[in-house]
């Protein structure tokens, strides 16, 4: 089936959140102690106003999240709301800078349940075939409900550029015979612009990789995606009804030397970080062998059967196949 195609509806938004009465009671008690979210944003100077509106997150009223910009041009200085802190650092590049955010984060204990990390032109719009019922609540609302709906590890959004919906759902097709279309996809090769890590595995993948990012800017995130796969494959999920887009398209020094080496390299070493019980787990040496190529088509997590909240352990995936 054509992921154009309209879903069944058994993949109706009722059946996606079928435990909103639970998520509105959860939210209500976390609203009293805590906010469930926190933005973690980097951008020239202020939140721009794609983001800043309260229909995004630039409202306390409407988002119950807390937001953390860091600005690299010049320091915002037109900050109205108390849930938006702003950072300056002029000399970080994507890596460090989420790195300084991500430290940031982590210093308001108790902490938050999911850390969010997206680029600062993110728009999140609906598709042709969203769920009707769904498209009633502005697209934030729906991402947030969902992510605390299914709990995933990291979870994603669809992105039309690359690897996005459709290429899961092909992938699924040639790689374990799946034809069934779902709203909720496992994936494995993942872009950077919204990727929000759940509390119990942010700090198992997570500060990025920053040594190499001025020589081979997209080994950062290739490595965070090899983390994820090792630690929790099969818990990062794609949610399709909500796709996200990116039109800035700033300009960067966009160089990706030696990706497959510093992959390697980076396999190496979380593979001797590992539990000793794991060290020798065919994972590594499949990864290693051409790590572009497994993430993208090779990796069984592209099978797995999404449920709700899986358990959220490291290596936990693993235990069956040593």
């Amino acid at each position: 089936m054509r992921f154009s195609e309209r879903p069944s509806e058994s993949y109706s938004s009722t059946q996606l959140f079928a435990n909103n009465s639970k998520l509105q009671n959860y939210a209500a008690q976390r609203r009293a102690t805590q906010k469930p979210f926190i933005y973690l944003i980097q951008t020239e100077q202020c939140l721009p106003r794609n983001l800043a509106s309260s229909s995004q997150i630039g409202d306390p009223e409407t988002c119950n999240c807390d937001v953390i910009v860091l600005s690299f041009r010049a320091k915002c200085q037109d900050n109205k709301q108390a849930h938006i802190t702003y950072l300056f650092d002029s000399n970080t590049l994507f890596a460090s800078g989420r790195n300084l955010l991500f430290f940031a984060a982590l210093d308001r204990r108790p902490g938050y349940h999911y850390y969010i990390f997206m680029d600062d032109d993110v728009t999140l719009k609906y598709k042709e075939f969203t769920p009707a019922d769904m498209t009633k609540m502005l697209p934030f609302r729906v991402v947030e409900n969902w992510l605390l709906d299914y709990e995933p590890a990291v979870g994603v959004l669809d992105y039309k550029l690359h690897h996005g919906a459709s290429f899961v759902l092909n992938t699924r097709r040639d790689l374990c015979g799946i034809k069934e279309p779902s709203l909720v996809l496992p994936t494995v090769f993942f872009d950077a612009l919204f990727n929000a890590f759940h509390h119990k595995a942010v700090e198992h993948v997570l500060p990025y990789q920053s040594q190499y990012e001025r020589g081979s800017i997209y080994s950062t995130n290739r490595n965070t995606m090899i983390a994820v796969e090792v630690k929790f494959g099969g818990q990062a999920l794609l949610f399709s009804p909500v796709p996200a887009s990116n039109p800035k398209h700033r300009k960067y020094n966009r160089a990706s030397k030696n990706m497959t080496a510093i992959s390697r390299e980076f396999i190496a070493r979380i593979k001797e970080e590992a539990p000793l019980a794991f060290r020798n787990h065919a994972i590594f040496d499949m990864i290693h062998a051409s790590p572009k190529i497994y993430l993208q088509t090779k990796s069984l997590s592209f099978c797995v059967n999404v449920t709700r909240h899986q358990p959220i352990i490291p290596y936990r995936h693993l235990l069956n196949a040593i």
